[in-house]
């Protein structure tokens, strides 16, 4: 060993680190981030399209049964409210059939209300056929009528039946006498026959109003068992 190379390893001041003496430049030594590879790319795009798709056929689903419930919710009502407004209109119907009447054909006005009824109500009718058309010649009472309110207060779709409120103003007119208009509130209690909605019961839930002429008095309210007959004038 060199007496210099002896001197330089007993010393003991500090040295220089090495530096670039081997031709590597500091920033050589700084490690680079590996770039990706085309393999890796891809596995990430597939990746994210498989979860967009994912997530789209999730969206898809729920609009699809979402929507279908709407769709099951609405068609499975269909039919109730359907019976809703027949049976309703049918109410209607009947209150107006039950309070006219033709003068000029008593028979044909009759049927016309016995179209409207069945059950109880129409065996009653039918029964006391004769005896209403002497009536309604006896008194020459001609009604006609209108309403003026109505709503569907039950129903039983399931069962075919229904009830309904329906308020009828009716106007009575005879031959020496002025006309005047009453006020009906009327319970029509109907049911389905075949494919037709008809009143089974009728009641009156207060006597007829006087609304306008007459002699300041309210005809009799019909028997709720019975088709209402024309009321006798004044009475």
């Amino acid at each position: 060993m060199s007496a210099d190379v002896k001197k330089q390893l007993d010393s003991n001041e500090p040295q220089e680190s090495p530096d670039s003496a081997d031709g590597v430049v500091e920033s050589d030594v700084v490690a680079e981030a590996p770039a990706e590879t085309p393999g890796r790319t891809g596995i990430l795009r597939t990746c994210a399209l498989v979860g967009s798709a994912a997530a789209l056929v999730v969206a898809l689903v729920a609009a699809a049964w979402f929507g279908t419930g709407w769709v099951r919710a609405a068609i499975s009502d269909a039919p109730r409210a359907d019976a809703r407004d027949t049976a309703l209109d049918a109410a209607r119907q009947a209150a107006l059939n039950m309070t006219s009447m033709n003068l000029d054909d008593v028979p044909g006005s009759l049927a016309l209300a016995r179209s409207s009824m069945t059950g109880a109500l129409l065996d009653s009718a039918d029964k006391n056929k004769d005896q209403a058309e002497t009536l309604a010649k006896q008194t020459g009472v001609g009604m006609t009528s209108k309403v003026l309110g109505s709503a569907l207060t039950t129903l039983n779709s399931e069962n075919d039946k229904a009830s309904a409120l329906v308020v009828l103003q009716v106007t009575e007119h005879g031959k020496d006498k002025p006309p005047a208009d009453y006020r009906y509130t009327w319970n029509v209690d109907v049911t389905k026959t075949g494919d037709v909605w008809k009143a089974e019961q009728i009641s009156s839930l207060s006597q007829p109003v006087l609304l306008s002429g007459g002699q300041g008095q309210s005809p009799q309210a019909p028997p709720a068992d019975q088709p209402p007959a024309p009321p006798k004038p004044g009475s």
